[in-house]
Order: structure tokens, then C-alpha cells, then sequence
């Protein structure tokens, strides 16, 4: 081997063990982004049955503010239509913007209270996966800064490449579905 091709290796090898240091740190950074925004941010918990005429017990674990004086557990009995999953009652969601739910087929998800009509998208970044944030007026991703229209979930701005997921909502007497599938 002669000095240029061992100059070249040199280069190649520094390069490669700095852009493996390099995403290490961003991983790391991604993962505690995550771990941290999650216990902060107002979750319920959805039913986990969806199937039709089946009666349904909710309990809601709004960690922002709960709905009534004991604490955060309230319960509302209904049918559920098909294709539709029970995610809370609308007094549970009674003055908030937003809350995180666990959709029951797609995971980590957001619902959005947008002029007054409730959205519903999956929270995880189509960039990577990292938590988004709802920020009044847009769906903001803290990881690259990528941003989506709270409307319809479409891009707005950043490296992500499609919009976020959307499920339907449904809305009967005082509770709030989320539909089985994907309508975007």
C-alpha cells in the first residue's frame, strides 16, 4: 500500500466512525425526546373492543386534568358502531385541544379538537419515529422540525415525506369512535 491509498483508507475510516458517532447522538437524542414528551403530555385510554352492540365500560386516564373530583376515572356505557373503536366520552375531552390516545390497530395517536371538530391522526412522525406535538395551530415534530396541517395531517413544512395517518371520527350521544382504518 502506498502513502495515497493509506491517506484515502484514512479518510474513508475517520468519516465512517464519525457519522456512526454522529447518529448514535441523534438516536439517543431521539429516544429520550420520546421517553420524556410521552409522560407529560394529556393520554386517555381507549375501549379495546370494537365490535357492534357490544356494551362498553371506558375508563379514561386523562393525565393533564381528570373529569370529575376522585381522580380520573370515569364510565359511560354505550353500543359501539362497527368499524369504530369507543376512545372517550365528550366531557372527558371537555375543554382540551388535544389528548394522546392509543389507536387499537395503528398505536401512538392524537386527537385534535380543530374549530370545534375533533381529528384524529397517528402521532408518530412519517419522517421517523418520533412523538408530534400539537401547537395550536399546526402538528409540530420536535426531532427535524417537520410540520403538518392540523386540518387534514398534510405536510406543511420539514423533512417529512406524506402526511400523517387520519382516522375517521364518529361522534353518537356523548361519546366520541375512532375508526378501524386509515381514510388518508
Amino acid at each position: 500500500m502506498n502513502r495515497r491509498e493509506f491517506l484515502r483508507s484514512l479518510v474513508v475510516t475517520a468519516a465512517l466512525v464519525g457519522t456512526s458517532a454522529v447518529g448514535l447522538i441523534e438516536l439517543g437524542d431521539l429516544v429520550l425526546k420520546n421517553e420524556n414528551s410521552q409522560s407529560v403530555l394529556p393520554t386517555i385510554q381507549p375501549s379495546s373492543s370494537t365490535t357492534t352492540n357490544q356494551t362498553e365500560s371506558v375508563t379514561s386516564a386523562l393525565t393533564s386534568s381528570g373529569t370529575n373530583s376522585s381522580g380520573t376515572t370515569q364510565t359511560s356505557t354505550s353500543s359501539v358502531p362497527s368499524g369504530y373503536s369507543l376512545i372517550a366520552t365528550l366531557s372527558q375531552l371537555s375543554g382540551k385541544s388535544y389528548a394522546y390516545f392509543t389507536h387499537p390497530t395503528f398505536g401512538s395517536s392524537i386527537l385534535l379538537n380543530v374549530s370545534g371538530q375533533w381529528k384524529a391522526f397517528s402521532a408518530t412522525c412519517t419522517h421517523r419515529p418520533c412523538t408530534v406535538q400539537y401547537q395550536t395551530s399546526v402538528i409540530y415534530c420536535p426531532c427535524h422540525g417537520g410540520t403538518f396541517n392540523p386540518s387534514d395531517g398534510s405536510v406543511e413544512g420539514g423533512p417529512p415525506p406524506t402526511p400523517l395517518p387520519e382516522y375517521s371520527i364518529l361522534i353518537q350521544g356523548n361519546n366520541l369512535y375512532v375508526g378501524d382504518s386509515r381514510i388518508n
